[in-house]
């Protein structure tokens, strides 16, 4: 009897649900990552990632006092967000070094929290880029 109770939940003792797949598993889109990149876009997506480790290491050992500096600096102390730091600091990282759209899916959520203006000043890593 357990048996038949424990066999009647199982997603596979379902009719038309063969080997434990749902309808729910059926329908997701081919994960983004198993498509092959070029060798171009390989290499943009290494640059994008070193560049976002590298900004992502230099923001940590930053205390906020710093940060508040680096915005002073730039005249944007007023544009200083700690809840979307991360977020600007991520869509620097890809304007100035564009990844490929399947390493970077989502980036136009994070593009939103950067000015229009912004372009006037470099914050970060990007303030090393020469023009």
């Amino acid at each position: 009897m357990e048996k038949e109770e424990a066999s009647s939940r199982s997603p596979a003792a379902k009719p038309g649900h063969a080997h434990g797949k749902t309808a729910e598993s059926e329908a997701k889109p081919a994960v983004a990552s198993r498509k092959k990149l070029t060798p171009e876009e390989r290499a943009a997506a290494m640059r994008f990632l070193q560049a976002g480790f590298e900004d992502a290491k230099q923001y940590e050992a930053m205390t906020d006092d710093e940060v508040r500096e680096e915005y002073r600096r730039a005249g944007r102390l007023h544009a200083y967000d700690p809840d979307n730091e991360w977020k600007k600091r991520y869509a620097r990282v890809a304007k100035a070094y564009p990844p490929p759209k399947l390493v970077a899916p989502h980036l136009e959520e994070y593009s939103k929290y950067l000015e229009e203006d912004e372009d006037d000043y470099r914050l970060g890593l990007c303030c090393f880029l020469e023009d």
